[in-house]
């Protein structure tokens, strides 16, 4: 199976459990690997074939806009499964850290990964 990246992907989200953090928009760095068959797309040189990852980015961006999450693992559960629905994507896996919450670390975060690779 052939991966679709996009790497480095900062948008901001209403995350976290405390009170603060229901009140600000909080960066999160995402890292997606999405299952693709690129043959169709690379003989043919259409777009119509490639899985677009604007679309994607965008789509991602439009789910964070939605709502409040409490916790990086509902996010990437509820992203996986829509992701999965809306472009056809047999397998993917997403990771996400959010920066600057632990003074010691650089950031925190989780992967998951769902589908058959």
């Amino acid at each position: 199976m052939d991966k679709v990246l996009i790497r480095g992907l900062k948008l901001d989200a209403s995350i976290g459990v405390f009170a603060w953090e229901k009140e600000i928009l909080q960066p999160l760095v995402f890292d997606l690997e999405l299952g693709w068959d690129i043959q169709k797309a690379a003989a043919t040189d259409d777009l119509a074939y490639a899985l677009n990852y604007q679309a994607v980015a965008e789509f991602v961006e439009a789910i964070l806009a939605e709502q409040h999450y409490q916790l990086l693992e509902t996010l990437l559960e509820t992203l996986a499964q829509r992701i999965m629905a809306e472009f056809s994507v047999p397998c993917l896996r997403i990771q996400v850290e959010k920066p600057a919450v632990v003074p010691q670390a650089r950031a925190v975060g989780l992967a998951i990964e769902r589908g058959e690779w």
